[in-house]
């Protein structure tokens, strides 16, 4: 499982569903940064993240507090993006999808404002978010994959099939690494937000 061969055979199966995770969050994001790219949901998980911030502001420790909140959400986030895609993938493709959107549609209304979209994805997304991005594709990856091999092996099981399961063993077996890998990802990146971030932004 942790060997050097099993790591490079989980990432090379994973990698196809990594890369279309990428494609289809951005792809979101130009949705969500359209004029009609705002809907309820969007608008609640915004005012979801306003208020995870002011909750963190109004602590004693707000910068202990915002790493605390933004780590423990983030790990269960992408943990439940990993685990819940056994369900067909079909989460796994509404996270990248809704993550997307919600960044597209902050970044589309900063700049209507006439904000400077990109001294805020310098200062406020990028020094954190090159950890915590590649995470959240890695956890939706896994999530697809599991969902594709999920169903692989049960109409391979309905067909006869030799071993139909195989794939979907040799995934959930490469979920293990990839969520000690995820921790570390998330642990540094909450770190991240919670000190470079905060400063950069306040």
């Amino acid at each position: 499982m942790f060997s050097r061969q099993a790591l490079a055979l989980s990432w090379k199966t994973v990698r196809p569903y990594f890369v279309f995770s990428i494609i289809l969050f951005f792809a979101a994001m130009v949705v969500g940064g359209t004029p009609n790219g705002a809907t309820g949901y969007i608008l609640d998980q915004i005012k979801n993240i306003q208020e995870l911030a002011q909750q963190a502001q109004n602590s004693d420790h707000p910068q202990t507090a915002m790493f605390w909140i933004i780590f423990e959400r983030n790990l269960t986030a992408t943990i439940t993006t990993m685990y819940m895609g056994i369900a067909a993938g079909i989460f796994p493709l509404f996270t990248m999808a809704i993550n997307g959107m919600v960044l597209g549609f902050m970044f589309g209304t900063l700049a209507d404002r006439g904000e400077n979209v990109a001294a805020l994805i310098v200062k406020g997304i990028l020094p954190h978010g090159i950890l915590e991005l590649p995470a959240l594709f890695l956890a939706s990856g896994f999530g697809l994959l599991l969902g594709v091999s999920m169903i692989k092996g049960l109409f391979g099981s309905l067909f006869g099939k030799t071993d139909p399961w195989a794939l979907f063993i040799r995934s959930l077996k490469g979920t293990v690494p990839a969520l000690i890998l995820l921790i570390v990802l998330l642990f540094l990146a909450a770190v991240i937000e919670s000190t470079v971030t905060y400063s950069l932004m306040s």
